[in-house]
């Protein structure tokens, strides 16, 4: 990611549970420096936060998922990587496909919470985001999806 002072990012993060674990995924690109993420990325043109999100969890870990509610919306005015983000971390559900790896993603699986406050401890988390968002999961935190007004484009003329 280039560092540029006027750059924001949009994430799209999937928070999956499963049996008390949650799915985390090993970057591997330089700017991550093999540190674990949700399930997440930017939306692409003419897509959806909600679609970006599924988009990712099948991109990223192999899964089909199905954002259910957003967790929270979390913003760090500036990263590591020099650039603002504003994460929207979704409850997502899977609804089929299979964990599976990729060069990009070498290491993908479920950690408990006390495995991913090891991480977070160590440094290898990417955003503290990551345990704000589990940790106001288990709270209940709870904001509907239909938060997020779907707007048609403007047209001029």
């Amino acid at each position: 990611m280039a560092s540029n002072p006027f750059s924001y990012v949009i994430g799209c993060s999937n928070l999956v549970l499963d049996g008390g674990r949650y799915l985390l995924v090993q970057e591997s690109k330089a700017t991550a420096r093999a540190r674990y993420n949700f399930p997440a990325g930017k939306p692409e043109i003419g897509e959806t936060l909600m679609e970006a999100a599924a988009r990712e969890a099948r991109e990223e870990a192999g899964l089909e998922v199905v954002p259910e509610y957003l967790v929270g919306i979390y913003q760090c005015a500036r990263t590591s990587e020099g650039v603002g983000v504003v994460n929207f971390v979704f409850r997502s559900q899977v609804a089929g496909g299979a964990i599976t790896t990729s060069e990009e993603h070498p290491s993908v699986g479920y950690f408990t919470r006390e495995e991913i406050a090891g991480l977070g401890r160590e440094g290898r988390l990417r955003g503290i985001h990551i345990e704000l968002a589990i940790d106001q999961c288990a709270a209940g935190a709870r904001i509907p999806l239909e938060t997020i007004q779907i707007v048609p484009s403007s047209t001029l003329g």
